[in-house]
């Protein structure tokens, strides 16, 4: 096939299983609930004659299908692209794809099209959706087709920067948390460029309409917002600027492909960090193994005999390094570095007792993910400066309560997507990794390895649940918030982290594949507070008429039901799950009302009600049903 192997595969492998087709009649299904309760929301059960109502209602849903889509895509595609490089990663796949007579250019285009195949294909599909709203008027064919075109172009943009994040990664983890703080802070700092040069355009058209998608489909929405353009127009600018930038990451990421990730003709003492050190480590202990057995049986006998044992250990190590000397050079013709002949000379030095919780104690007291997670960490130290920034500079203290508020939801959701990604991959690697079977062969049990993956995801994700709590104290002292409200705010907080991460960590129990793990795990935390948003959005779109859209609510809310089972409880069914999908939406439609009309006190019951006992429904049978789950016995076994 003329684009390559890897997207012929995927061509060929994709439409096999069942839920490819299932994703599709799901997602228009789901536009088409949104549409009618878009409808309830706004006109309700009256006959409604007016040609300007129903064309001002088929403005207001084409503005809501055009930001729930691109949001959508701004989310899947980068990630999606990003799994697909950390996956093969992980299973160490890459390198022998690397090892193929593909190019380079081959490899990073197939990857990149193999992972947005489905994604463009959900997208095909909602488009006949979209043209509907033609029928109802306020909307032209061309707002249509340029709004399909820039979730195109931002697809296709964020599936570049995604799978470049990838490339430069060893671990899932990485490359998600990298690939959604960069996705948030370039679409901050083209706003903060906007803000700071107002008058720079690119091709007629303000660099921040140019370049931020969000604001380039409101202005396509509004017609005469896209009139006062004196260039181009946005859609087009946007466009052709995405694709230039996707072009430029793509050929940079070609370039990069070998230096980040070498192949088999590159010498070992090349490779760096952890992965240099175990190479070097395995190279000694292949190559010592034999001489070291003759030197230990000879040598250590004779000086035992002769000084006794502190001479025989010392004649020992440095048999062992005169071994290694003369071996290395004769028969692997690799060069082992200075200090590893400086740490075998000092003889065995001190070690760490671990806990009684070894689990617990390799993710607290060891950099069990390397040294990179610090970048991650620094990048959302920068997102938490840029919020912060962005509050002070309100010009008044109405706009600095808003800007405050928004600011906090935004750190809120950005930390639970960062835990939860925390939380799927702490298992899924170890899965990839083989590590995982060596866990299970041992005398951990459930408990122990249970907590001891949840609280170490929580303490390697402590800046993401800490700075959130710190701005609401800080609230609270400048009297932005009440003190009461913090309190419900703070214990809140610290519960949905917690729901987050058992979340994650259920997703990798439950599925064997690690991408099929972490799409529900990231999907159903995305679509829970997505949901949560549309539903307050409706709400108060409706001046908080109820009465008229509270069917079409119930029908909205109940699919959300069915899809949050099937992402839970589809593998493992319980009645604990069950009731979980079942109250889950209804409970978090009660909370929204409630903050809306200011009964604080409810809100906070209710949702650690029912997110306090959706965290207990997954952590008591992972830990029960512990060894069923991940394979170690069966049922029958007991």
């Amino acid at each position: 096939m003329f684009a390559g192997p890897i997207i012929a595969r995927e061509v060929l492998t994709a439409p096999r299983p069942g839920r490819f087709y299932v994703a599709r009649a799901s997602y228009v299904g789901l536009l088409v609930i949104l549409m009618w309760t878009a409808w309830q929301s706004q006109v309700g059960l009256t006959d409604v004659s007016e040609i300007g109502v129903i064309a001002y209602f088929g403005h207001l849903l084409f503005r809501l299908f055009v930001l729930f889509q691109l949001t959508l895509m701004l989310f899947f595609a980068p990630l999606s692209a990003a799994t697909a490089v950390a996956h093969e990663k992980d299973r160490r796949t890459f390198v022998l794809l690397l090892m193929t007579d593909l190019q380079d250019v081959e490899i990073i285009v197939g990857k990149l099209a193999a992972s947005l195949l489905q994604i463009l294909t959900l997208l095909a599909t909602s488009a006949p959706v979209f043209f509907l709203c033609l029928l109802l008027g306020g909307v032209s064919p061309e707002q249509v087709i340029d709004v399909i075109g820039v979730t195109a172009a931002a697809g296709l943009l964020g599936g570049s920067l995604g799978l470049l994040v990838a490339l430069g990664r060893d671990r899932t983890f990485q490359s998600l948390a990298l690939t959604v703080l960069t996705l948030v802070l370039t679409l901050a700092g083209v706003e903060a460029l906007g803000y700071a040069f107002p008058g720079v355009k690119l091709l007629g058209v303000p660099i921040a309409r140019a370049l931020d998608p969000f604001q380039t489909v409101l202005t396509i929405v509004d017609p005469i917002a896209e009139a006062a353009s004196t260039g181009l127009r946005p859609a087009v600018v946007f466009m052709l600027a995405s694709s230039a930038i996707s072009l430029v990451l793509l050929a940079f990421g070609t370039v990069m492909l070998r230096v980040w990730n070498p192949g088999r003709n590159e010498p070992r003492e090349q490779r760096e960090g952890a992965e240099g050190e175990e190479a070097v480590g395995e190279i000694l202990i292949e190559v010592a193994a034999e001489p070291l057995a003759a030197h230990a049986s000879l040598g250590a006998t004779k000086e035992a005999q002769a000084g006794g044992p502190a001479t025989a250990v010392a004649s020992l190590t440095q048999a062992a390094t005169d071994v290694l000397d003369d071996e290395a050079g004769a028969t692997t013709g690799l060069h082992v570095p200075r200090r590893t002949h400086r740490r075998i000379t000092r003889g065995p030095g001190p070690y760490r007792r671990p806990w009684t919780n070894p689990i617990l104690w390799r993710e607290l007291m060891t950099r069990a993910y390397g040294t990179k997670p610090l970048i991650i960490k620094g990048a959302y130290l920068l997102a938490f400066a840029l919020g912060v920034a962005y509050i002070h500079l309100a010009p008044d203290p109405a706009s600095a309560a808003s800007r405050s508020t928004w600011t906090l939801i935004g750190l809120g959701v950005l930390s639970l997507i960062l835990v939860n990604a925390q939380g799927v991959t702490s298992l899924t690697s170890e899965r990839d990794t083989g590590a995982l079977d060596l866990l299970l062969v041992t005398e951990l049990s459930p408990k122990q390895f249970i907590y001891g993956k949840l609280y170490g995801v929580l303490y390697n994700a402590k800046e993401m649940v800490a700075l959130p709590i710190l701005m609401i104290l800080w609230f609270a002292i400048n009297g932005t918030m009440s003190i009461e409200n913090a309190t419900y705010a703070v214990l809140d907080g610290l519960l949905l982290t917690h729901f987050s991460a058992m979340l994650g960590i259920h997703a990798a129990i439950t599925y064997t594949n690690s991408r099929a793990a972490v799409a529900n795990s990231l999907g159903t935390i995305f679509f829970l507070l997505i949901g949560i948003g549309i539903c307050a959005g409706l709400i108060v779109l409706s001046d908080r008429q109820f009465a008229r859209q509270l069917l079409s609510f119930m029908i909205f809310i109940g699919a959300g039901s069915v899809a949050l089972f099937a992402s839970l409880g589809s593998k493992n069914p319980s009645r604990a799950i069950a009731l979980v999908a079942l109250l889950t939406p209804f409970w978090s439609f009660y909370c929204v009302i409630s903050l809306i009309n200011h009964d604080i006190l409810a809100a906070f019951l209710f949702s650690a009600g029912i997110y306090g006992f959706a965290l207990m429904a997954m952590l008591v049978p992972a830990v029960s049903d512990f060894d069923i789950a991940l394979g170690r016995t069966s049922a029958i076994q007991g």
